[in-house]
């Protein structure tokens, strides 16, 4: 009986360890969401291609603007206009920023799975962040509370 008991409790114990969940971001996409901060929203489509982030507004005057970022830069083009940035002279609440440090940092974040969704936290340049995603990889948000961010991602994309 004394050499069951602590096989027991090891048996018993070892299932609640917390499992740990890798992030798995397709290397490029095209997904359409919604940038919330305040008072204030726009739709957009949101693009990664290897180790660039675009976003390009779909609604507003900003219609038909790409931002994107690449790590080092932000660039905006429209048209013929074309203006590249340092990061560090451009606001850090641009989109194009956050969402390119939120999917560089992923392998750093703490994994969850909570109600069926992975739900990912680490921090970023703004604060913590909590990007959640579906069981099939397509994302569904991401909060920045900080902030008063919050980027609704389209569920049939991704």
């Amino acid at each position: 009986m004394k050499k069951i008991l602590p096989f027991f409790l090891v048996v018993l114990f070892s299932a609640c360890a917390t499992q740990k969940y890798t992030p798995v971001i397709n290397e490029d996409f095209k997904i359409s969401a919604i940038y919330r901060t305040g008072d204030f929203s726009y739709s957009c489509d949101i693009e990664k291609q290897g180790n660039t982030v675009y976003i390009t507004p779909t609604s507003t005057r900003a219609k038909g603007l790409v931002i994107s970022c690449n790590g080092r830069e932000v660039t905006l083009k429209r048209k013929s206009f074309e203006k590249s940035f340092l990061i560090k002279d451009i606001d850090k609440t641009n989109p194009a920023i956050i969402l390119y440090q939120v999917f560089t940092s992923l392998g750093d974040a703490k994994t969850q799975l909570i109600d069926g969704n992975f739900t990912y936290t680490g921090n970023c340049s703004l604060g913590k962040y909590i990007l959640k995603q579906r069981k099939d990889n397509s994302l569904v948000s991401l909060e920045i509370p900080q902030a008063d961010i919050i980027i609704e991602f389209q569920a049939t994309s991704c």
